[in-house]
Formats: structure tokens, sequence, C-alpha cells
């Protein structure tokens, strides 16, 4: 099997795919590393030669690979995917479904790691990710309030990102209240740092004009679903000027009904909204090396699967 590593082209996308480290790892496979794919996190062409790969061209890559591994989508067309093709990462499947099918028609195989179970955690890099992406976007909402001091916090969703930003929303020592669909979720939520828990978004408006947070964290989603609209403009308007919300689930639609995409905007009451796509890529060191080990191990998964047939 011979393997492809991208360099990374989708906007401000800093995070590769497979590290040195973890391609000298790969026994039986040969790995096919684009040049300067590992400059962005440090790792030059010649780290990737000493560690046993191959530097090369795009259109050698996509020439002579079996398989092709990114991390997000590929920001030019993949005119020159060969049928018989795997493409691993990340694929967007909500806004590039057409893009999927129309691959798999050609006999090209796109395997997407938002639709990778739980119980596969050695190949489950979203949960790697939004556990990154849960800390770095509180603390980037942190960033916009207007006082240091210890404030309220609202979670909602209580997956990998929403229990990351429990825990970070603690470390600061705010108090955070998560909000999750499931009960049991409650026991969890705690251990990571919530004062309180609302088992379910029915009683979030309520919640909002009683003990009104600070800071609202959007993290409400299930993997590879549309989010769930949980702050709509009536939430909205009971919000105190200066409040910030973070919705990290924009790209599944959303769990504010103010969240423009890549945007950070301030509605008339004053409440400042605000996404990015990746936050993960705002420390590309860390994710690149949690990421560049699921792909290895689903890389070695593979060849031994490919091995037993």
């Amino acid at each position: 099997m011979i393997v492809g590593v991208l360099r990374e082209t989708a906007a401000e996308e800093r995070r590769v795919a497979l590290i040195p480290d973890d391609v000298r790892g790969l026994a039986g496979v040969r790995v096919i590393v684009e040049h300067a794919a590992g400059r962005s996190i440090g790792f030059d062409d010649a780290d990737y030669v000493a560690a046993g790969a191959q530097v090369g061209e795009r259109a050698e890559i996509f020439a002579r690979c079996d398989v092709i591994a990114w991390v997000k989508p590929p920001a030019y067309q993949l005119d020159s995917v060969r049928p018989g093709m795997t493409l691993i990462g990340f694929q967007d499947p909500l806004y590039r479904r057409d893009v999927i099918a129309e691959l798999r028609a050609r006999g090209i195989e796109s395997v997407g790691y938002e639709t990778v179970p739980h119980s596969r955690p050695d190949i489950d890099a979203l949960s790697a990710m939004s556990r990154i992406a849960g800390e770095v976007a509180y603390e980037q909402g942190r960033q916009l309030l207007s006082t240091d001091g210890p404030v309220r916090a609202l979670i909602l969703g209580c997956g990998q990102a929403g229990l990351a930003a429990v825990a970070a929303a603690a470390s600061h020592g705010d108090e955070p209240t998560a909000s999750g669909n499931r009960g049991e979720q409650e026991s969890t939520a705690i251990r990571h740092g919530a004062k309180a828990f609302l088992p379910n978004p029915d009683g979030l408006l309520a919640h909002l004009a009683a003990d009104p947070p600070a800071i609202i964290i959007c993290a409400a989603v299930h993997r590879g679903s549309r989010g769930p609209l949980l702050l709509d403009a009536t939430a909205l308007d009971t919000l105190r000027t200066g409040t910030v919300i973070v919705d990290l689930v924009a790209k599944s639609g959303g769990n504010c009904v103010a969240t423009i995409p890549d945007r950070t905007v301030t509605l008339p009451n004053g409440v400042i909204v605000t996404h990015r796509s990746n936050y993960p890529t705002l420390r590309p060191v860390e994710a690149s090396h949690a990421y560049s080990a699921v792909t290895a191990a689903l890389l070695k998964s593979r060849t031994a699967f490919s091995a037993e047939q």
C-alpha cells in the first residue's frame, strides 16, 4: 500500500495528517509526503525522508498512491483521483454530500472521521479534535469578554467539545453550567467541573432569564447530523449586553440563530456571536500529533485487514 500525505490547502489550515514519528511506525506501508506538508508545524521535508518517507509533488501523489490522507478536504477539484483509491480525513459530509457521491460513483472510497463511532477511540479523530476545539473556543470567547474576573458560563452540549469547554471554564475559576439532552450526562459534566446541569433544552429560556451567563459555548450536535437550534431570537433577547456566544457547530447548522460562519458579529442588543471553522488549527502542533496518531492507527488497521484477505 502506498499512502500519500497532502499539504493542506483549506483556509488557515496549519495541521498535517501524518507526522514523521508516525511514518516510522507504518511497517509495510510506503509513504509519499507532498513537499512542505509539515512545514507549518516545524517539520521539513528532510524530517520525513529521515523517517522513511519520500517527498513528492501533488501530481505524483495522485498518480502513484492507493490512499490519500488529509486533514481538511482540499480546496482544489479532485479530478485526478483514480478509481480504487481511498481518501481518508474529514470529509465535511453535510456540505460535500454531492462530491462524495460523485467520487463513490467513480469507484473512489471516502473515509470520513465524522462518522467513526465512539466505540473506536483509536481512530476517532473527531473526538480528539473536538477536545482541543472546546478548550480553544472557550479561551477565544473569554478574550472577548469585558471582564477578567470569574463569570457564569453556559455550555450547550456534553460531547467532547462541550466537556472540554466545561473544564476550561472551571480552570479559569468561572462557574460553568452544562446542558445536555440525557440525564446520565450530568455526572460526567460535574466531573469535568460543571457547577450545575440542565437536563434538556426545555428549561433553557428560564435559565437564561434567571441566571444569565456572560459566555455561552454552543457545542450541541450529534456527529454527522445537523445541530439543533437552541438559541433563537427570543433567547437572544434575554441576554445582557456584552454576552459572548461561541458557536462551535455552525458548519452543522449552528445552535444559535444569529451565527454567521467565520464571522464575529455584534447584535443590536450588544450580544457578541462568534464562529470560526477551525479552532484546533490555533494549536497546530498539539492537534497534528493527535490527528496523526489516529491516521496511523487507521492505516495500520487497514493494512492488517488487507493482509488477511
